[in-house]
C-alpha cells in the first residue's frame, strides 16, 4: 500500500530584497529558495541536505510559514499553509512543530523546564490545566528526562538534555509534521547518536513525518527515507536514501558523498575523493545555466546556457559522467 502524502511543497520560492549600490540605489533579490518542490509521504522521513547557503534551512523556515515565500503552496494534507490567515495560521501551527538546531539559545533561560514545554499547549491548545500537567509528565518520561527535572531551568541541564526538553516541546500538541533543523550539529558525537535514536524511537512510536535538515550526509544516512540535495537555493537531485547512496547521479551530489568518512576499509579504498574547486556564484547575480557549472569537473557549454531541469530525480544535463 502505497503511503498517503502529508506534505507536498509546490514551486516554492524565497527571495530577499538587497539594496545595491549606495544611497538611492535599486534593489535586487536574492533567490534564497528558487522554485522547488517536494513531498513527504506519512511517517517518513525527507532529508534536505546541502552546504551552508544552499537554502535547505530557508526552504524548512518558509515551509513552517517562519520566513514568507514570494510564491507557491505548501500544502500539509489538503490545506494550504501559504494561504492561511493570522487566526487560521495560528491554529495550524498545532499540526507543524520545530526543533531548532541550537539548544543552547532555542530555550527561553527564564522558564522551567516544564513551562517551557508546556508553553505551545498554553498558546495553541484547548486543554485543562490538569490534561497539560499530565502531557508534560508524559512528554519528559517519552523524551529521557526525569520528573523532578521539570523545575529546573535550561541553564541547569546540558546540551543534550536541552535538546530533549526541545523535542518535548516540539511534540506538545500532537503534530502531524516535525521540521528538524540540525538538531544535532551542535551536540558532542556520542550526543548525537542518542537523540537520533531518540528521533527514531519517537517517529515509530508516534507516527510522526520529519522534515530533516543537514550537512552531514552520515548523519542522514541513519535517519531519512529520501534525500533532496539543494545547491544554490535548487534541487539539484532527489531520490531515496539507497539511491542517493548508492548510486548518485549529479556531480555535486557524488562530491559531497565522496567526502563522508567511513570505518570500512574496504569501502574507503573504492572512494574517490572528489574536490568542488571554486566558490559558489554570487547569489544576487546568478550566472546563466547551470548554477554548479563553474565548479563542475564535467562542465560543457550547453551547461554554461541552458539551466537543467529536475527530471529522472537529476537535474543535470551530463548525469552519471565520468569524474
Amino acid at each position: 500500500m502505497k503511503a498517503e502524502t502529508l506534505l507536498k511543497v509546490e514551486n516554492m520560492t524565497v527571495r530577499f530584497a538587497v539594496k545595491r549600490g549606495r544611497g538611492f540605489g535599486k534593489n535586487a533579490h536574492l533567490h534564497a529558495v528558487d522554485d522547488v518542490s517536494f513531498t513527504v509521504k506519512c511517517g517518513e522521513t525527507l532529508a534536505i541536505v546541502g552546504e551552508s547557503g544552499s537554502g535547505k534551512t530557508t526552504t524548512a523556515l518558509a515551509v513552517a510559514r517562519l520566513v514568507n515565500s514570494y510564491k507557491g503552496k505548501v500544502l500539509l494534507g489538503d490545506t494550504d499553509l501559504l494561504a492561511l490567515g493570522d487566526e487560521d495560521l495560528r491554529q495550524a501551527r498545532a499540526r507543524v512543530q520545530f526543533i531548532f538546531q541550537d539548544p543552547y539559545s532555542s530555550l527561553n533561560p527564564r522558564l522551567r523546564a516544564s513551562d517551557i514545554v508546556r508553553e505551545p499547549m498554553d498558546s495553541l491548545g484547548d486543554m485543562s490545566e490538569a490534561e497539560k500537567s499530565e502531557r508534560v509528565d508524559f512528554l519528559f518520561n517519552a523524551v529521557g528526562l526525569r520528573p523532578e527535572q521539570q523545575r529546573l531551568f535550561p541553564h541547569q541541564f546540558s546540551g543534550g538534555q536541552r535538546q530533549r526538553i526541545g523535542i518535548a516541546r516540539a511534540l506538545a500538541t500532537q503534530p502531524e509534521l516535525i521540521i528538524c533543523d540540525e538538531p544535532v550539529s551542535a551536540l558532542d558525537v556520542a550526543v548525537q547518536a542518542q537523540i537520533l535514536n531518540l528521533l527514531r524511537k519517537l517517529q515509530k512510536d508516534f507516527g510522526l513525518t520529519y522534515l530533516f535538515i543537514s550537512h552531514d550526509l552520515g548523519v542522514v544516512q541513519h535517519m531519512c527515507d529520501s534525500i533532496a540535495v539543494m545547491y544554490m537555493g535548487k534541487i539539484v537531485e532527489h531520490g531515496s536514501r539507497l539511491d542517493i547512496f548508492n548510486a548518485p547521479q549529479h556531480p555535486y551530489t557524488r562530491a559531497l558523498l565522496s567526502a563522508v568518512p567511513s570505518v570500512d576499509k574496504a569501502r574507503r579504498a573504492q572512494t574517490k575523493r572528489i574536490l568542488i574547486p571554486g566558490d559558489p556564484p554570487d547569489p544576487v547575480n546568478l550566472p546563466a545555466g547551470c548554477r554548479f557549472a563553474n565548479r563542475c569537473p564535467v562542465v560543457q557549454d550547453i551547461c554554461r546556457r541552458d539551466e537543467p531541469e529536475l527530471r529522472n530525480g537529476v537535474a543535470c544535463h551530463f548525469p552519471n559522467a565520468e569524474l
